[in-house]
């Protein structure tokens, strides 16, 4: 039987934004550059406020992750590009290489007469040999046919069960983690138009749970604390778009092209509106605020001038920005084309390139030990004791050990 594939939540989950993801990742885009620091600094003998040290946690913390954003993807487009060019190719040849040493054992045991358990123990080897092929390769007819001959299930029939097992952890996870009831699957989830579509079925199904949820609450009648929490949060989200567009304002009048006649500084201040429109429209507060200390106030002194409420405020904002540039963190990893690299995103450029690379040596190794052993098979014809020892030891030790060699040495033939 082949193996059988745990998938992942990353694996079940239909991300309907990757096609937006995958645009944004074409090429890796570069932060805004700014001469001045972001951050509030206390004068001698003076402690910074509660709210002023948060403002200096909350930028720290969104500056990191923007440098984290970018590395990530250009990790992700490199480690991509090395994963096609070294893996993939090696791991081609290791699958069918196994196929090669499952052919060859399956010619040399047709003349020997086995008993009904070295007959048993034979099947289980040849499905485990086809396995490990079938983790790196599609098989072609002849390799089909030769996994059904030994194996309890077809090739196809495991596919299919497969596929099965994929669709009942997907439901499982919408039904318990998302609350969706994702219904019958009708279509070929391979098929990418048909699982788009599919996709969009249980967004809609999902937003439509989401209003009759927002609705339900609605309709609950509410304590008087939590119609004055509800009241001063829309208050809090008022005063924080006033603040925001109050900076957008005053960056809009000294950086609005209109006003220069240099074409140069036309050019400069047109691609500075368009960064600056864009950080308005995401509510990036911590670029409009790099961006008036730049042209603006020329100095971070004004930073120090913010009364508590602004600060508070600006907080908020900042902290939603956080949570915000997490989230496109995780998205980048989970984005289905890198699917073979995610695990490597975590880390350095150097040791995810170190790593990819020691992935390729032991797969190289494999690869030399499986073409040792048929070299060994077409050296000579095979004794029935060699074969049944090497099924033993097989069975016992795995695929991996270099038992066939071994075997040789200690029999007869040498």
């Amino acid at each position: 039987m082949a193996k059988k594939k745990k998938y992942s939540d990353r694996e079940l989950l239909f991300d309907l934004d990757f096609d937006e993801i995958n645009s944004s990742l074409d090429t890796v885009v570069n932060p805004v550059k700014v001469n001045h620091q972001l951050k509030i600094a206390k004068k001698q003998k003076e402690v910074l406020s509660k709210n002023q040290q948060t403002f200096n946690k909350l930028i720290k913390k969104i500056e990191m992750f923007e440098v984290k954003i970018e590395q990530t993807k250009k990790l992700a487009i490199e480690l991509t590009a090395a994963y096609s060019k070294d893996i993939l190719p090696t791991e081609k040849k290791l699958g069918t290489a196994y196929f090669e040493l499952a052919l060859l054992l399956d010619r040399y045991v047709q003349s020997l007469k086995m008993t009904k358990k070295q007959d048993i123990d034979f099947q289980e080897v040849m499905v485990g040999i086809c396995d490990n092929a079938l983790s790196y390769i599609e098989p072609n007819e002849q390799q089909e046919l030769l996994y059904d001959k030994y194996s309890k299930v077809s090739y196809k029939d495991n596919l299919e069960n497969e596929k099965l097992d994929m669709f009942e952890q997907f439901r499982e996870y919408m039904e318990d983690e998302m609350g969706v009831d994702v219904g019958d699957i009708d279509f070929d989830m391979t098929n990418e138009d048909e699982a788009r579509k599919y996709a969009e079925k249980l967004k809609e199904q999902f937003e439509k749970k989401k209003i009759e949820e927002a609705e339900k609450e609605q309709n609950k009648k509410k304590s008087k604390k939590q119609l004055e929490e509800e009241q001063n949060q829309k208050l809090e989200e008022e005063l924080s778009k006033k603040s925001l567009r109050s900076i957008y304002i005053s960056l809009a009048k000294m950086l609005h092209p209109d006003t220069e006649t240099d074409e140069l500084l036309i050019i400069e201040k047109t691609e500075l509106m368009k960064k600056v429109t864009v950080a308005y429209d995401q509510k990036d507060l911590a670029t409009l605020l790099k961006l008036e200390m730049e042209w603006v106030h020329r100095t971070s002194e004004n930073l120090q001038k913010l009364t508590d409420d602004t600060l508070k405020l600006y907080n908020k904002v900042l902290s939603e920005q956080v949570d915000e540039l997490q989230q496109e963190i995780f998205h980048i990893k989970m984005n289905p084309a890198y699917v073979n690299i995610f695990q490597w995103l975590d880390y350095s450029p150097k040791y995810a390139h170190a790593s990819l690379k020691e992935q390729k040596e032991e797969l190289l190794h494999e690869l030399k030990n499986i073409k040792k052993k048929e070299k060994e098979f077409q050296k000579q014809p095979i004794q029935k004791s060699v074969l049944i020892k090497y099924v033993k030891e097989t069975l016992e030790f795995g695929e991996d050990d270099d038992v066939f060699g071994r075997m040789l040495y200690e029999s007869s033939f040498f």
